[in-house]
């Protein structure tokens, strides 16, 4: 805890230097924090040194690293993928992170969102459910403290922090299992949720660290909160809803619990061809004000790079091939205007108000004229919503007909390429490629629904299977702009894979109108 509190005194004498800030607001958020979550989208050592200087110069002094299979596991050496960190690269960056008074505290999941762990055969017995791997049973508290034991020491091991988070969110599967559902009939799901916690708090707190999980689960099943151990950390998240989305808040406020508050500027329902900018900038208008007044202690911004659901290819019904995630997002590369967000409204002692800061940050930070601010500020409150194709056509979420939606889009690309900004002007060249990905994707389900519709037949479908040809060989294009705007951002690997998923779907429906009008 000294540490930390050296950290933030680094922070603030760095940020006056910098003279980015002139009041800070500390007081009442001591631990500023900034999540990195590595299920996809796995950056490259340049890029997070980049980031943490960034950041740390803003005010940041806590990074919450989410390494999943991007960690160099030993005797769990199965759960690391390709594009995994050596030993010396993660100790590397830790080190590089406590220079500039940034703490990393290392998130591993144990309950939920354990796929990449549960989809080995090494580990199937600790699962919830035969067919989905995403949660570890909590009738097998032994077993589980067998594993976890392990896998929190080879973690801890390489991060001094003196925290650390142990997930626990959206374990919806609670009460699956037959032991499980029998416990849940006695004593309630709460219980089942309360003693595994408390068992895996029990092995943070053996390697002399303080626990944390997500809010969510025990504010949906509160009834065993108080025999929740007193020094655990709880983690109230909120994306931008009220604040009894989960359950009654009170439940937390009103005893003495330890609250920190988590904000995102990527989560549901951005995709790769989506990113819902003004609801992440509202987020921090309201959401941190209200963590400012009911005290909490920190402060995450949450940054996803996928929902953290999969769908899985299953054989003999439980053995899985494969999984993918159920929802990819535009890399980070693209978002450093709500990272310094971010900073301002944890750090400013002022409610934070996007529009002012966007149309500041434009003309500070890319060198825009008001005009080039104006047109910023009209993308990012431009509604950006998911397309359903029916085979009564295809309309948004709110209702407006995909031909609409396709114009604004159009509009205001061609309002974006207009604009000339005099510095970073690679920020500008993601927001187009952004918004023609989405352009992209429009016309790909304008396609598809002619396809679903009710008068589609045989005849149709050579033309149809022409225009995907042409959008799949204009796509080609964008391919290269995405490797080229996010070469040394993100490992090689993981480049080559956002594009492949990007064009399955097209490339799928494409071959079946060829094989259709043969």
């Amino acid at each position: 805890m000294k540490k930390l509190f050296l950290n933030v005194a680094l922070v603030l004498l760095a940020v006056v230097a910098d003279g980015r800030c002139c009041a800070a607001r500390t007081k009442e958020f001591p631990v500023r924090a900034f999540h990195l979550d590595f299920r996809t989208e796995v950056m490259t050592l340049d890029a997070m040194r980049s980031l943490v200087d960034r950041l740390s110069a803003r005010g940041i002094n806590t990074l919450v690293m989410e390494w999943e299979a991007s960690f160099p596991f030993d005797r769990h050496a199965v759960l690391s993928k390709n594009s995994a960190f050596t030993r010396e690269e993660v100790s590397a960056f830790i080190d590089y992170c406590g220079q500039r008074g940034i703490e990393v505290i290392p998130l591993q999941n144990c309950f939920g969102h354990c796929e990449y762990i549960l989809r080995n055969e090494r580990y199937r017995n600790l699962r919830e459910s035969v067919k989905d791997p995403s949660q570890v049973c909590p009738s097998k508290i032994g077993e589980a403290v067998a594993c976890f034991s392990e896998i929190f020491a080879e973690v801890a091991a390489l991060h001094p922090s003196d925290y650390f988070h142990i997930g626990a969110d959206e374990t919806y599967l609670l009460g699956e299992c037959a032991a499980c559902r029998a416990k849940a009939d006695r004593e309630g799901k709460s219980r089942l949720f309360v003693d595994y916690v408390k068992a895996m708090c029990d092995i943070v707190r053996d390697l002399g660290k303080t626990p944390m999980i997500w809010a969510d689960i025990i504010l949906k099943h509160p009834e065993a909160l108080d025999e929740l151990p007193d020094d655990l950390i709880v983690v109230d998240w909120n994306y931008g809803w009220e604040p009894d989305r989960f359950g009654n808040l009170s439940n937390l406020l009103s005893r003495d619990v330890k609250l920190w508050g988590a904000s995102a500027m990527r989560s549901a329902p951005d995709n790769i061809y989506l990113t819902q900018w003004k609801k992440h900038f509202d987020n921090l208008a309201v959401y941190v004000e209200f963590a400012r007044e009911h005290d909490y202690a920190g402060m995450i911004e949450t940054s996803w790079s996928t929902s953290g659901t999969y769908g899985y290819l299953l054989d003999d019904g439980y053995e899985i091939l494969e999984m993918q995630p159920i929802r990819l997002v535009y890399p980070m590369s693209a978002f450093e205007v709500l990272e310094a967000a971010c900073c301002e409204a944890f750090t400013v002692d002022a409610p934070f108000d996007p529009e002012p800061f966007v149309r500041r940050y434009a003309c500070e930070e890319l060198g825009l004229d008001d005009a080039g601010a104006d047109v910023l500020w009209r993308y990012f409150t431009m509604p950006q919503e998911r397309v359903t194709v029916t085979a009564a056509g295809a309309k948004d979420a709110l209702g407006r007909e995909l031909s609409e939606v396709l114009d604004e889009c159009l509009r205001m690309r061609g309002e974006l390429s207009r604009i000339h900004p005099r510095k970073h002007a690679d920020q500008v060249a993601h927001y187009l490629l952004m918004l023609d990905l989405r352009i992209e994707h429009l016309r790909f389900r304008e396609i598809e629904s002619r396809c679903q519709a009710a008068d589609f037949d045989r005849s149709r479908a050579a033309g149809l299977a022409a225009e995907l040809r042409d959008l799949l060989g204009a796509s080609e294009a964008l391919d290269r702009r995405f490797c080229r705007l996010n070469e040394g951002y993100l490992k090689p690997q993981e480049i080559e894979y956002i594009n492949t998923m990007r064009t399955m779907k097209m490339k799928a429906l494409h071959d079946r109108l060829t094989s259709i009008a043969r």
